[in-house]
């Protein structure tokens, strides 16, 4: 409630800061775009007067300029005073854009706008006048001719002159010896009349030019007029803007006084309002470092729980383990003793069943992981149909010892591959069933599984498992999936648990992107419907398994192990292997005694539990190699810890195995580490139902051994050399290459019938250029340890012969 009551003042507080900034914002802004905006427009007087001046000298231009045309009468004036003309115009048009619309300023504007176009037109007619007078220039022109004609010096005579004669004529003729007469001209006619012209012609230029002075003085006289009255005018404009100029000026300064008193205003506002809130803020940090002290103790107290938690499960896992690996290890080594087919079944079923003992253990290390979201769901190809026949053979026993019929309905395909998490799958089976077995008592059980497909790639599974059992009241259906949640009824009651199996269920269900479902009616059953979505796999990545039969060297029969174990269970189980494989050894039951004996004795090889008394394995496995270096130890350990695991490789151990670990692992961990001493090559496992057959190959030959024999070695030396081919090009990642490699071999493994081996390469061949380098790498390794399996069998059939 404080808490709540804290909130509210905060935010109050902030809504109120946030209106007094907007507010106070708001109207330092209005003030400061007002002073911005008058200074924007106080801009313009200072250009409508620059206009108004620029006006007024274009017109003292024009004036001049039709004044030099009216004396010279020169009509190269004529282009200036058009051009002055247009830019008075344009200049014009300018100044009504400056002026302040729908004010005395515009009325002034106009007025001075007549008063120029007046002026221009004055100016104008003045220029016309000059143009249109009379032009005596021409009769004066004629009469200087006249004159020329007319004008001779006096006493001046003209002879007339000899006509020209030939040579001859010239010579034989007579010379004309008289005295020639003068011919005298008389002008005196012309000179009187050329003297009357002129006379008429300055009286007609007197009469022009009294007549032009008339009218150029009436001109004048107005062009003086409409100059006075616009010197008037922009007179009054200059006073006019030079008032409104100092006006404004007072405007913003008073504008400029309230806007600082505002942001005054402002800031003590907002530093008064800044305490507060620090106020509040430190009395709030206060609170809150006293509820962390609170949190922290609870999250102590709480990680504190939970480690004990998981050391709890830690614990309770690694003791489950003990006793389940010797019934892993046992049944394994009973299944290589028997040859009774009933034997071999029952073992198995015993064998299968610490198989899921195991994987409970395994889900209950999980439980944290699934509450955390950490629980990685495995993607690999598996058959529906195959898990589905294990469960049944899990359960029909203990249904038929209660009476009840296990009924299985599969309707999907039997060779169906999907791909998904088959261990999840077979878990959420088995919890199903086991529950449902559990509380029925007659009657029977059902499972039913179907499916459907939802698009090209995609597989949606549906199963159904129903009981006559008790049923589950609806209340209760909304408990069932809680944790640890047991049912107050009386059979209840009768049966043993944590609690945990249906919650598993529905989070593993959920995991995978599917939905669960109950329907129950109390006395009559239930029923769960679980849909889980899937992805097609391929057939082609199934492999069959089958019993393991082991092939163990016999150079093993020289080695002598320590192996140290505070279990008599393991112990028993390691010891019945070691004697099966005709390998010596010493027993250890804590550290120190393992300690003691390898100071004494070079071990081929040390067999070692990790939780020991006296001395754990950890500090024994550091003493004896600092004491031998060259000593290998292997570490045998129920631990699933990560950090056991780390301890594991700090402590030098080359090597550790997971209890329960089947035969075959162990003699595969311990060729990794001893095959160079032994010189041998590395055996492996042979697989009943994938192992070689030679028969086909011996009816292709005819029964000719030596030829087989020499095909074999040439499998081998092919094989070899195929596999260091694989490895060189996945290092320079040709892809192609080692497709063809894989193809290469494929046809000799086929008439081995190494079916295995024939499969892996035909998927290495398809899906090389394709897949992703770390699954070549992978599809190698395990290719390798194939052709490696394959040939060791090859070469002791080739060493017997």
């Amino acid at each position: 409630m404080k808490k709540f009551k804290t909130e509210i003042q905060l935010t109050l507080l902030t809504i109120c800061i946030a209106v007094v900034v907007i507010g106070s914002g708001y109207l330092a802004w209005q003030s400061l775009s007002k002073i911005v905006d008058t200074i924007h427009k106080e801009a313009r007087p200072d250009l409508k007067l620059l206009l108004i001046k620029d006006i007024a000298s274009d017109l003292n231009e024009v004036e001049n300029t039709v004044r030099l045309y009216s004396i010279t009468g020169d009509a190269s004036f004529i282009k200036p005073y058009k051009q002055l003309n247009t830019a008075i115009q344009g200049k014009l048009s300018d100044l009504e854009v400056y002026a302040i619309p729908a004010s005395d300023e515009m009325i002034l504007i106009d007025s001075i706008r007549l008063l120029v176009n007046q002026k221009l037109l004055i100016l104008d007619e003045i220029r016309t006048l000059h143009r249109t007078s009379p032009k005596t220039k021409e009769s004066f022109s004629k009469l200087y001719s006249t004159i020329d004609t007319v004008i001779i010096q006096p006493d001046t005579i003209r002879f007339k002159k000899e006509e020209k004669k030939g040579f001859f004529k010239r010579i034989f003729s007579k010379r004309d010896t008289t005295t020639k007469q003068p011919v005298i001209i008389d002008k005196s006619k012309e000179k009187e009349i050329i003297k009357q012209e002129i006379a008429g012609i300055e009286k007609q230029i007197s009469v022009q030019a009294r007549q032009l002075q008339v009218k150029e003085k009436i001109l004048l006289e107005r062009n003086i007029q409409v100059t006075e009255i616009l010197g008037k005018h922009i007179y009054n404009l200059e006073t006019s803007e030079q008032e409104r100029l100092a006006t404004k000026t007072i405007e913003v300064d008073s504008m400029a006084t309230q806007t600082y008193r505002r942001m005054g205003a402002f800031t003590i506002a907002a530093v008064i309002l800044l305490i507060i809130i620090l106020f509040l803020f430190f009395q709030n940090l206060r609170k809150n470092r006293a509820y962390q002290k609170v949190l922290k103790k609870a999250k102590a107290e709480a990680e504190s729980l939970a480690k004990a938690k998981e050391m709890f499960v830690a614990t309770v896992s690694h003791e489950m383990r003990t006793p389940v690996n010797a019934i892993y290890g046992l049944s394994e080594q009973m299944l290589h003793k028997t040859d009774s087919d009933e034997m071999i079944s029952d073992l198995n079923v015993v064998r299968k069943s610490a198989e899921h003992l195991i994987a409970l253990v395994n889900d209950t290390l999980d439980f944290s992981k699934i509450e955390s979201q950490k629980l990685q769901i495995e993607q690999i190809d598996f058959l529906p149909s195959e898990i589905i026949n294990e469960v049944h053979t899990l359960h029909k026993d203990s249904a038929q010892k209660k009476g009840i019929e296990l009924i299985i309905k599969n309707e999907t395909d039997k060779n169906m591959v999907l791909r998904g998490d088959p261990t999840r799958l077979k878990q959420i089976l088995i919890n199903l069933i086991t529950n449902a077995i559990k509380f029925t008592s007659y009657g029977q059980i059902k499972l039913a599984v179907s499916g459907e497909i939802n698009s090209e790639q995609n597989y949606l599974l549906r199963i159904e498992v129903a009981d006559t059992g008790i049923g589950i009241s609806k209340e209760d259906q909304q408990l069932i999936f809680d944790e640890f949640v047991q049912l107050n009824t009386d059979l209840t009651q009768k049966q043993r648990g944590a609690g945990l199996g249906l919650s598993i269920v529905k989070k593993l269900v959920q995991i995978q992107n599917g939905k669960i479902e109950v329907d129950s009616t109390p006395g009559r059953g239930t029923r769960f419907t679980v849909q889980i979505p899937y992805i097609k796999g391929n057939t082609k990545n199934i492999i069959k398994t089958a019993a393991e039969q082991l092939i163990i060297p016999e150079w093993f029969k020289k080695l002598h192990f320590l192996i140290v174990d505070d279990e008599e269970f393991n112990l028993y189980l390691i010891k019945n292997i070691l004697n099966n494989w005709g390998v010596s050894f010493t027993e250890a039951h804590n550290g120190q005694e393992a300690v003691d004996l390898a100071y004494e004795n070079p071990f081929d090889l040390i067999l070692m539990d990790i939780r020991m008394p006296v001395m754990d394995g950890f500090e024994a496995a550091k003493q004896i190699l600092q004491h031998r270096s060259s000593s290998k130890i292997i570490a045998l350990t129920a631990t699933t810890k990560p950090a056991d695991i780390d301890k594991i490789e700090l402590a030098g151990i080359h090597s550790y195995l997971q209890k329960p670990f089947a035969e075959s692992a162990l003699l595969d961990a311990i060729l990794k580490l001893i095959q160079e001493k032994a010189g041998d090559t590395h055996p492996k496992t042979i697989a009943e139902n994938s192992a070689i057959d030679l028969q086909e190959l011996k009816q292709i030959l005819g029964g000719d051994d030596a030829f087989l024999n020499e095909m074999l070695k040439i499998f081998i030396r092919s094989s070899e050399e195929t596999l260091e081919i694989l490895h060189l090009n996945y290092l320079s990642s040709n892809w192609t290459a080692i497709g063809e490699s894989a193809h290469k071999l494929a046809a000799p493994a086929k008439h081995l019938q190494a079916m295995n081996l024939y499969n892996k390469l035909k998927i290495l061949e398809n899906t090389a250029a394709n897949s992703h380098p770390e699954a070549i790498k992978n599809l190698i390794e395990s290719i390798e340890k194939e052709i490696k399996h394959i040939n060791s069998v090859l070469k002791q059939k080739l060493d017997t012969e």
